[in-house]
């Protein structure tokens, strides 16, 4: 049996999602160039680079970190991460608290290959261009 839903629907649920994980209030800190975005409890769940380190064509580039990502596959399952639908879901998430106009999204995920092997890989995506992005 399939179960279909909506985009709204889905934006609800991973909002939801990230207020019970990290809580109703993001905050955020600055430090030059870069913008550390916090949890509720002063936990850095977000990195914002607005100079270096960010991936070509964007203006704003926020990257997941690890141990944030970690949590959220703890409720979804891994390949939901790799979506387009996610990005978007997650930066709206984070510019509705934020207000920071964030435009591109960085964040790593895990795979396993046919022999079991574990490897790190990285989804890069520009929402405003709706495409995936490389490096500098």
């Amino acid at each position: 049996m399939k179960i279909v839903i909506t985009e709204s629907q889905y934006q609800k649920v991973v909002f939801s999602l990230l207020d019970t994980l990290y809580g109703p209030k993001i905050l955020f800190k600055k430090d030059e160039d870069i913008f550390e975005i916090l949890s509720n409890d002063g936990q850095e769940i977000f990195r914002l680079y607005t100079k270096t380190g960010k991936s070509k064509g964007c203006k704003r580039d926020m990257l997941v970190l690890s141990q944030t990502i970690e949590e959220i596959e703890g409720y979804l399952p891994p390949a939901v991460l790799r979506k387009k639908l996610f990005s978007k879901t997650i930066l709206s998430y984070v510019n509705e608290k934020t207000n920071l106009d964030i435009d591109c999204i960085d964040f790593p995920y895990g795979i396993y290959n046919n022999d079991e092997t574990y490897f790190e890989n990285r989804y890069r995506f520009n929402v405003k261009k709706n495409k995936k992005t490389t490096t500098k």
